[in-house]
């Protein structure tokens, strides 16, 4: 038996019903099936995680709350991941080495459900004798981290049909060559540089739902250029910002005053949100209606956890937009 076939019969015993792909018509239902597999292993993780978080103290507490917001991410993905994207599923040209390569990333999901097991415990263990718990917690994040990130190369995978270049490994584990986050940063800037030339009508899904693009804003100033989306989905409308820097959000409009000038601090929805950047810019807006230039005065306010505010002064209206940092593969997007 060699190394491929060893894996497959590692993640057949971890998730009743695999069937290891082996026939191309049936990819398609089995990836839905294995990540819906995944996903309900992980969920009980979470309920572990939360029983933990019950009987923590209160220092610790905003630590934990990170680590189940790593944890309900990867299970959200897993939950909502396109299947098949770019027709992979259907696509002649398949073979068996392909086939391999996705059973080899199931197999590193499969197996972070007992590594995520185990780190739990131990953080359970050392919050139990008060000793070691910002190790125990740092290693689990670590574990998360890594997770997500393997599920980011799965997705490039179906995406694309191609190996990723780049060999995404846990933090933690050792051979992963440091060169390697210098690949990575080229890939996500060519990512953001692609997201940020979307064009009015090409097509986003994001959580399930596929949006048209129903408006652009272009912000520019000294330190360079960001943007901000308009999706809409029927009557549905949601806002995906790009940047400043590497940082995607998914924002909502929200009814909030925007006072002159904009202050260090504020409070919204029962959170309080610090101000992590502000300035002016000039502004070009792309709608139904044409395209219009004016200036704007912004800041961007963070949370404790982790949430978004922006508010946005035009002078003939305000604005306020409320939402939370995502990853860049959470977006799909379809040019027209």
């Amino acid at each position: 038996m060699d190394l491929i076939q060893q894996r497959i019969l590692e993640i057949a015993a971890q998730l009743p019903g695999y069937l290891g792909y082996e026939a191309k018509e049936r990819r398609r239902d089995m990836d839905k099936y294995t990540r819906g597999q995944l996903a309900q292993k992980y969920g009980e993780l979470d309920t572990y995680l939360a029983r933990i978080q019950k009987k923590a103290p209160l220092d610790v507490v905003v630590d934990l709350e990170n680590l189940d917001q790593k944890l309900q991410r990867l299970i959200a993905r897993l939950n909502t991941a396109l299947t098949g994207y770019a027709g992979w599923f259907d696509a002649a040209q398949i073979v068996e080495d392909d086939i391999d390569a996705l059973t080899q990333f199931d197999a590193a999901l499969a197996n972070g459900v007992p590594q995520i097991q185990a780190a739990l415990d131990k953080i359970a263990a050392a919050l139990k004798s008060d000793e070691g718990v910002d190790d125990a917690i740092g290693a689990c994040a670590e574990l998360l981290d890594g997770l997500n990130a393997r599920f980011d190369a799965r997705e490039q995978f179906l995406a694309t049909g191609k190996k990723p270049a780049l060999t995404i490994l846990p933090p933690s584990q050792p051979g992963a060559s440091p060169l390697g986050a210098l690949e990575a940063k080229k890939q996500l800037d060519a990512e953001i540089v692609a997201l940020a030339n979307l064009k009015l009508n090409d097509a986003v899904s994001f959580g399930g739902a596929d949006y048209i693009v129903a408006g652009k804003i272009t912000y520019s100033n000294t330190a360079g250029s960001f943007w901000a989306f308009l999706l809409q989905d029927g009557g549905k409308k949601l806002w995906v910002r790009v940047g400043p820097g590497e940082e995607i959000a998914v924002c909502q409009e929200v009814k909030s005053s925007v006072p002159s000038p904009l202050p260090e601090t504020l409070t919204h929805d029962n959170q309080t949100f610090t101000r992590a950047d502000a300035g002016q810019a000039k502004v070009t807006v792309e709608g139904a209606g044409g395209v219009k230039r004016g200036s704007v005065n912004y800041a961007r306010y963070n949370s404790d956890a982790g949430n978004r505010l922006w508010l946005e002064d035009f002078g003939a209206e305000t604005r306020a937009m409320a939402g939370q940092v995502i990853g860049i593969d959470e977006l799909k997007t379809y040019r027209r």
